[in-house]
Protein backbone atom coordinates (compact mmCIF):
# COMPACT_ATOMS: atom_id res chain seq x y z
CA UNK A 1 0.00 0.00 0.00
CA UNK A 2 1.48 3.27 -1.09
CA UNK A 3 2.18 6.18 1.88
CA UNK A 4 1.02 9.53 1.13
CA UNK A 5 3.11 12.59 2.47
CA UNK A 6 0.92 15.23 3.42
CA UNK A 7 0.41 17.93 5.81
CA UNK A 8 -0.95 17.64 8.72
CA UNK A 9 -4.47 17.52 9.86
CA UNK A 10 -4.40 20.44 11.46
CA UNK A 11 -3.05 22.55 8.27
CA UNK A 12 -5.78 20.95 6.29
CA UNK A 13 -8.36 21.74 8.86
CA UNK A 14 -6.96 25.00 9.14
CA UNK A 15 -7.51 25.75 5.62
CA UNK A 16 -11.39 24.19 6.06
CA UNK A 17 -12.19 26.58 8.79
CA UNK A 18 -10.32 29.71 6.66
CA UNK A 19 -13.01 28.32 3.70
CA UNK A 20 -15.33 28.45 5.73
CA UNK A 21 -14.39 31.49 7.47
CA UNK A 22 -14.41 33.42 4.50
CA UNK A 23 -18.03 32.50 3.40
CA UNK A 24 -19.67 33.36 6.69
CA UNK A 25 -18.21 36.20 6.68
CA UNK A 26 -19.58 37.07 3.25
CA UNK A 27 -22.58 36.31 4.09
CA UNK A 28 -23.11 37.81 7.50
CA UNK A 29 -21.57 41.43 5.78
CA UNK A 30 -24.39 40.94 2.89
CA UNK A 31 -26.95 40.10 4.93
CA UNK A 32 -26.05 42.97 7.12
CA UNK A 33 -26.29 45.69 4.35
CA UNK A 34 -29.39 44.28 2.94
CA UNK A 35 -31.04 43.97 6.58
CA UNK A 36 -30.03 47.72 7.47
CA UNK A 37 -31.28 48.45 3.77
CA UNK A 38 -34.72 47.19 4.81
CA UNK A 39 -35.17 48.64 8.60
CA UNK A 40 -34.13 51.67 7.03
CA UNK A 41 -36.67 51.47 4.37
CA UNK A 42 -39.31 50.49 7.18
CA UNK A 43 -38.65 52.91 9.78
CA UNK A 44 -38.27 56.22 6.62
CA UNK A 45 -40.18 55.30 3.96
CA UNK A 46 -39.23 58.54 2.31
CA UNK A 47 -36.00 58.04 2.37
CA UNK A 48 -36.46 55.72 -0.50
CA UNK A 49 -34.87 57.03 -3.55
CA UNK A 50 -35.30 54.77 -6.50
CA UNK A 51 -33.04 54.09 -8.96
CA UNK A 52 -33.17 54.13 -12.93
CA UNK A 53 -30.49 51.69 -13.61
CA UNK A 54 -28.47 49.35 -11.75
CA UNK A 55 -25.27 51.62 -10.42
CA UNK A 56 -22.07 50.35 -11.12
CA UNK A 57 -19.57 49.37 -8.56
CA UNK A 58 -18.22 53.15 -8.53
CA UNK A 59 -21.08 54.98 -8.12
CA UNK A 60 -22.21 52.48 -5.53
CA UNK A 61 -19.02 53.02 -3.74
CA UNK A 62 -19.78 56.99 -3.99
CA UNK A 63 -23.58 56.73 -2.74
CA UNK A 64 -22.16 54.82 0.35
CA UNK A 65 -19.65 56.92 1.36
CA UNK A 66 -22.21 60.28 0.55
CA UNK A 67 -25.37 58.92 1.78
CA UNK A 68 -24.70 56.20 4.07
CA UNK A 69 -28.33 55.49 5.14
CA UNK A 70 -29.82 55.54 1.87
CA UNK A 71 -31.66 52.34 1.81
CA UNK A 72 -31.30 51.15 -1.95
CA UNK A 73 -27.76 51.72 -1.88
CA UNK A 74 -27.41 49.49 1.42
CA UNK A 75 -29.44 46.79 -0.18
CA UNK A 76 -27.43 46.87 -3.73
CA UNK A 77 -24.09 46.58 -1.37
CA UNK A 78 -25.48 43.73 0.14
CA UNK A 79 -25.94 42.02 -2.93
CA UNK A 80 -22.56 42.58 -4.54
CA UNK A 81 -21.03 41.54 -1.83
CA UNK A 82 -23.31 38.42 -1.62
CA UNK A 83 -21.78 38.18 -5.43
CA UNK A 84 -18.23 39.03 -4.59
CA UNK A 85 -18.48 36.04 -1.75
CA UNK A 86 -17.38 33.06 -3.87
CA UNK A 87 -14.78 35.09 -5.55
CA UNK A 88 -13.23 35.19 -2.13
CA UNK A 89 -13.60 31.51 -1.67
CA UNK A 90 -11.97 30.81 -4.56
CA UNK A 91 -8.91 33.02 -3.74
CA UNK A 92 -8.72 31.52 -0.09
CA UNK A 93 -9.03 27.61 -1.94
CA UNK A 94 -6.42 28.47 -4.03
CA UNK A 95 -3.84 29.63 -0.97
CA UNK A 96 -5.03 26.63 1.33
CA UNK A 97 -4.20 24.42 -1.26
CA UNK A 98 -0.96 26.13 -1.88
CA UNK A 99 -0.25 25.91 1.91
CA UNK A 100 -1.70 22.24 1.84
CA UNK A 101 1.29 21.96 -0.89
CA UNK A 102 -1.93 19.94 -3.14
CA UNK A 103 -0.18 21.68 -6.56
CA UNK A 104 -3.01 19.74 -8.92
CA UNK A 105 -5.64 21.61 -6.72
CA UNK A 106 -3.81 25.06 -6.63
CA UNK A 107 -3.83 25.01 -10.57
CA UNK A 108 -7.59 23.46 -11.13
CA UNK A 109 -8.49 26.82 -8.35
CA UNK A 110 -6.51 29.14 -10.41
CA UNK A 111 -8.20 28.30 -13.48
CA UNK A 112 -11.62 28.91 -11.86
CA UNK A 113 -10.22 32.17 -10.39
CA UNK A 114 -8.69 32.95 -13.73
CA UNK A 115 -12.21 32.37 -15.59
CA UNK A 116 -13.91 34.41 -12.52
CA UNK A 117 -12.10 37.32 -13.19
CA UNK A 118 -12.25 37.00 -16.93
CA UNK A 119 -16.29 37.15 -16.84
CA UNK A 120 -16.12 39.71 -14.05
CA UNK A 121 -13.54 42.23 -16.55
CA UNK A 122 -15.79 41.16 -19.54
CA UNK A 123 -18.88 42.08 -18.13
CA UNK A 124 -17.43 45.50 -16.71
CA UNK A 125 -15.65 46.51 -19.54
CA UNK A 126 -17.28 45.10 -22.54
CA UNK A 127 -20.97 44.48 -21.70
CA UNK A 128 -21.00 48.25 -20.31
Amino acid sequence: MPEFTSISNETHHAAERWTSRVLRIGVWISASFMIAGLLIAAIFPLSIMPLLTNPSLGILAKRIISAPFDPITLMFAGLVMLMFTPVLRVITAVLGFAVEQDWRFVIVSSMVLLMLIGEIAYSIFLKG
